[in-house]
């Protein structure tokens, strides 16, 4: 059975060590001179500063150059509301909607939480610019960048997915692919496949491996 696309960004599985991922996460703030909405899902950057609480920024990470890439932070899990303060523990008053997709939109001073660990592996579908790529197994251990796709705002999922037109063996393209994502109807080879990545090029150490 051919697999079927469902591009929503990256989704940490777990850590090299086999040990699954329990949902830890960071504090990261975005700040609201930002114009690139974030997206659960969406691969983030750390930014130049922090905001005024100390809380680093981050921003959505981009392609770069191609065939370079540039390094990654980690994955965004979770988007807190902009009436909770997590840093002060303050919440402003008024009723919170609970039925809108949840993401951070554009120019919005916000707190998210990213999945920043060195070890991560991510899920992913492996696409050639976000259109359809037919994976093979030779494809295992080459590095690649991600694709930035623009997140719905209507669902609130994300775009991003595995950039195998920009795949290859340098050391600085952000993701090192690991493996298919062992799952139900998910194919080895073909179209739409879902592989295990890590961030070959990670801003907590040094600049990553070559791909083989």
């Amino acid at each position: 059975m051919a697999n079927i696309s469902k591009i929503n960004g990256f989704r940490p599985v777990k850590h090299v060590t086999g040990a699954p991922y329990n949902g830890q996460s960071n504090i990261y703030a975005v700040a609201a001179s930002d114009n690139t909405a974030l997206f659960v899902g969406d691969v983030v950057k750390l930014a130049a500063d922090a905001n005024t609480q100390g809380v680093q920024h981050v921003t959505a990470h981009a392609a770069g150059v191609a065939a370079t890439g540039q390094p990654a932070l980690g994955v965004v899990v979770g988007v807190i509301n902009t009436k909770l303060d997590p840093v002060t523990g303050n919440m402003s008053g008024g009723s919170i909607s609970l039925d809108t997709p949840v993401y951070r939109p554009a120019s919005t001073a916000q707190y998210v939480l990213v999945a920043d660990s060195p070890d991560l592996i991510y899920e992913v579908e492996a696409t050639a610019a976000g259109s359809a790529y037919a994976f093979a197994v030779a494809d295992v251990g080459q590095n690649a960048n991600i694709f930035a796709g623009a997140g719905s705002t209507s669902t609130g999922n994300s775009a991003h997915s595995l950039n195998m037109s920009d795949k290859g063996t340098a050391a600085t393209l952000p993701f090192k692919i690991t493996g298919v994502a062992a799952k139900v109807g998910n194919e080895v080879t073909g179209n739409y496949t879902k592989v295990n990545v890590q961030i070959n090029n990670h801003q907590f150490k040094s600049v990553g491996t070559v791909g083989v």
